[in-house]
């Protein structure tokens, strides 16, 4: 006789809703947070007492990292960048102009260390339960096919670190699919932002919902964002496990 094997619970905790919002702290959208599960902020837009207000409602809060990028409004990292952080292809920094940021060299143990002394500095700051790595999907997405084995391994390696040096945060990873199953056992959950239930039924998607699903089994937890509210999507999202939430107009930036 065959037995269907138990997830195990959510490293995630208990949750059933969940925010993003990146703005200022003001007293709507600490009204608004405090009735989810886990909010995803920015947190140096927010005060201590603020976070650790939300904290005692029983949200969990977890500060947002961008991973493979530096944008320029965040004064503390842009000015300590050097270019052997920089990731340089044909040549030429990798720009994205519509958030005014640039692609990082993961591999540099220099901005390996920048971005453990962020988080390390954010957490003396204020109280956060878990960090929301961003961006890490740049390295399948924008790293030249040449590098994108060793930035993956370099990934790793720094989660490793942050893992061992931050014990009690958690990990919570958006998109970055092809660095999952070697992260999985490091992450406490993975955010899916831009989950699209038009597109549930195509292969590139359904292969991604595979792996996730076995990786739920494991206690991986999972999220999924929409900016578009159609039922569709929540409804595909919920169907394969994931947590969903509609993120129109809550970002805040």
């Amino acid at each position: 006789m065959l037995f269907q094997k138990r997830a195990k619970p959510s490293r995630l905790g208990p949750v059933h809703s969940f925010s993003i919002y990146y703005g200022i702290s003001t007293a709507e959208m600490k009204r608004m947070l405090v009735a989810t599960d886990l909010a995803i902020i920015e947190p140096r837009q927010w005060q201590a007492e603020d976070i650790r207000a939300l904290r005692e409602a029983g949200t969990a809060v977890y500060g947002y990292l961008a991973v493979m990028e530096t944008p320029s409004w965040n004064k503390t990292r842009w000015t300590a960048i050097t270019d052997e952080m920089r990731l340089i292809a044909h040549g030429q920094r990798i720009r994205f102009e519509q958030w005014d940021a640039e692609l990082m060299d993961l591999r540099s143990a220099a901005y390996r260390e920048l971005l453990l002394a962020e988080i390390g500095e954010l957490a003396a700051r204020v109280p956060l339960d878990g960090m929301m790595l961003d961006t890490v999907g740049d390295i399948e997405e924008y790293v030249p096919e040449a590098q994108r084995a060793a930035m993956g391994e370099a990934y790793k390696t720094w989660l490793e670190e942050a893992a061992r040096r931050y014990p009690a945060l958690r990990w919570l990873q958006n998109r970055g699919f092809a660095q999952l199953e070697a992260c999985a056992p490091l992450l406490s959950g993975m955010l899916w932002e831009g989950w699209n239930g038009h597109e549930a039924r195509g292969d590139w998607v359904r292969q991604r919902v595979e792996l996730l699903r076995r990786l739920r089994q494991d206690g991986l937890g999972l999220l999924a964002s929409s900016a578009d509210p159609s039922p569709i999507h929540g409804k595909t999202a919920r169907k394969h496990g994931f947590v969903h939430g509609v993120m129109s107009d809550m970002y805040g930036v």
